[in-house]
Formats: structure tokens, C-alpha cells, sequence
């Protein structure tokens, strides 16, 4: 995998959206990083991108699981109604404090999950990401 044009955060802990920015401007300094705290917005976001956007970019989600609006099941289940021309651009990563090994089993057996990690972002899940 090349490194993605984009990464996106959907996490409502503001801290480790912090943590995630940071990590991943060294990691991948010449890509965007968009933040959301509001799943809502991140899924109004990518609708948006997927109309403006005329090349084919590659984007990296690291998706939170418990959520106060929308956990990261909800936002799942959203993002399966994107058209497929966008869901196809979008590698999802769980990113999770969670210790629930139901958690760890639903999205490893999730189709749209790529894989689980667990909090906080860190250069080692970049380099295991992009490897």
C-alpha cells in the first residue's frame, strides 16, 4: 500500500484526535489529515469529498467503536449506503481503547474493516498499515 493522499479520524476523544494528527504528520507529512469528532460529519464529509473529488484518491479511516452519537457499528453500517466508487478509495481501520474481545471479533470479521488496533495511534501501526 502506497501512503494514502488522506487519513481521517472519527474519534469523539478530542486528545487522541490530537495524538492521531501528530503521529501521522510524521509519518506522512505531504498527505491531509481530517479530524471529526462528530461521526455524523465525518460520513457528510466523505459524501462531499466523493462528489468534489475527480481523482482517485487513496484514504485511511481510523474509525473509534464507542462513540456518544454514532458508535463505530452505526458509522459502519452508514458508510455501506456510499457509493461504491468511494468505499472502494477508503481502507477502515478500528482504532479502539475498547478491551471487549467482542469488539476485536466483530470488526475482524467485519467486511469493511481492515484491522483493529488499539489506542493510541502510533508509528508502528503506520508502518504495519502501509506494510
Amino acid at each position: 500500500m502506497s501512503t494514502p493522499s488522506i487519513f481521517v479520524v472519527v474519534d469523539d476523544d478530542s486528545i487522541s484526535n490530537l495524538v492521531c494528527k501528530y503521529t501521522i504528520d510524521k509519518f506522512a507529512p505531504k498527505s491531509e489529515t481530517q479530524l471529526f469528532i462528530n461521526p455524523e460529519k465525518a460520513l457528510a464529509w466523505l459524501k462531499e469529498e466523493s462528489t468534489l473529488s475527480t481523482t482517485d484518491k487513496e484514504i485511511i479511516l481510523f474509525l473509534d467503536i464507542n462513540m456518544p452519537v454514532m458508535s463505530g457499528w452505526e458509522f459502519l453500517n452508514e458508510f455501506e449506503t456510499l457509493p461504491e466508487s468511494l468505499k472502494s478509495q477508503i481502507n477502515i481501520f478500528i482504532l479502539s481503547s475498547s478491551i471487549d474481545p467482542d469488539d476485536r471479533d466483530q470488526a475482524e470479521n467485519h467486511p469493511l474493516v481492515r484491522g483493529y488496533y488499539s489506542k493510541p495511534l502510533s508509528r508502528e501501526t503506520l508502518d504495519q498499515i502501509q506494510g
